[in-house]
């Protein structure tokens, strides 16, 4: 790790432990943009969309994925059932 990051780190353990919680989130939120990823957002399709990214399935990462996704769509049929279903 870089020293001046170790040395960051340990002055901030000597804070109080609300300044610590305000500073790790912005650490967090940093860290995050230097990855290029944003928070995970709230909702079904927000964590579709994250897992798709996160998959890459159109680039051939998640043969599993792109497995069950055909299942779901060969079977996937919004006709009526038989009358007694």
């Amino acid at each position: 790790m870089n020293k001046v990051l170790e040395r960051v780190l340990h002055e901030i353990e000597t804070l109080p432990e609300c300044e610590q919680a305000r500073i790790a989130r912005v650490l967090e939120t940093e860290v995050r943009k230097a990855r290029g990823k944003a928070p995970v957002p709230a909702g079904r399709w927000a964590q579709l969309v994250d897992r798709m990214r996160r998959e890459a399935p159109l680039e051939g990462r998640s043969e599993e994925f792109l497995k069950r996704v055909r299942t779901f769509r060969d079977h996937f049929d919004l006709r009526p059932g038989p009358a007694g279903e």
